[in-house]
């Protein structure tokens, strides 16, 4: 599979200086990082991956040499700097949208040029995902006085993610794109032990996900973060629900209790997640003495 070599400077928070990373990604994490909603999650459970948690902890350095830079606070000044421009924003904002709302896309009102400005706006200036489908007022002042504390922060230097996370040594593996410090197999023993035992069950987390999916398609907006996280953690959790009851839905099926309904309302699970569990298991009902 090819792959592709960028060269960065990050800040390296124990030396303090910038340092020089070689940036190599594969196919796999290209595709996974255009996803809007997947590329923030594990591969194997419903945690932010350490990439993420690298972006969030972003400073602004200020270069003092060619290999050296010093950290710049946010100050008071900056704050009140963006929160000027954030609030000329907002109430530019509130005046397009007719009555401070933003009309529904089926309406006439919609097609205005005021509100088509208004969405131009909410592209230049808001996480869309983040908003989660609220584009009023107050929503999009949560996002613009953010963007322009950033931007306000920027200007004095440069914004560099975090070669290591808070907790890392040095010489650590550089943050991971596909785990979580969970489950990336180069963080620790008991990593390498979580990750070898959920990377064999990724085709039943994934049936899991898409059961869910299925059965509360008219409760989980496709649009909301928080409804991709439950669903990854609820499959999750049944998932390590079917390995703990193997041996008892095994028992149930040898004492003659076949109904999978059943089995699952006596275990409190899903029958789907029973059904997953008997094919993943080789698990079959015992023949009575009767069928002999």
């Amino acid at each position: 599979m090819m792959k592709t070599v960028k060269r960065t400077r990050r800040m390296n928070p124990l030396l303090g200086v910038l340092v020089a990373e070689c940036d190599t990604t594969s196919e796999k994490i290209r595709t996974k990082l255009q996803d809007a909603y997947k590329w923030c999650f594990c591969e194997l459970c419903w945690r932010n991956t350490e990439y993420v948690c690298a972006l969030e902890a972003r400073k602004v350095f200020k270069r003092t040499t060619r290999d050296s830079a010093k950290e710049v606070p946010l100050t008071d000044a900056m704050r009140k700097d963006a929160q000027r421009k954030a609030d000329d924003l907002i109430e530019r904002y509130e005046k397009l949208l007719p009555g401070g709302v933003l009309p529904r896309w089926d309406s006439a009102e919609y097609t205005l040029p005021s509100v088509q400005e208004a969405l131009r706006m909410v592209m230049t200036y808001c996480n869309v995902r983040e908003m989660r489908g609220d584009f009023s007022v107050t929503a999009f002042r949560d996002q613009v006085e953010r963007a322009t504390q950033i931007a306000a922060w920027s200007k004095r230097g440069d914004m560099l993610g975090a070669a290591l996370l808070p907790n890392q040594k040095e010489g650590s593996a550089k943050p991971s794109k596909l785990y979580c410090e969970h489950h990336n197999p180069r963080r620790s023993t008991s990593a390498q032990r979580t990750y070898q035992r959920d990377r064999r069950l990724t085709n039943e987390y994934a049936e899991l996900m898409s059961m869910i999916w299925s059965k509360q398609a008219n409760k989980l907006p496709l649009w909301d973060i928080e409804a991709h996280t439950y669903v990854r953690k609820e499959a999750y959790r049944l998932l390590h629900a079917m390995k703990d009851t193997k041996s008892l839905i095994a028992n149930m099926l040898a004492q003659g209790i076949t109904n999978q309904a059943e089995i699952a309302r006596q275990l409190g699970l899903e029958r789907q997640a029973v059904s997953i569990a008997i094919k993943r298991h080789g698990l079959m009902p015992q023949p009575t003495l009767d069928k002999l």
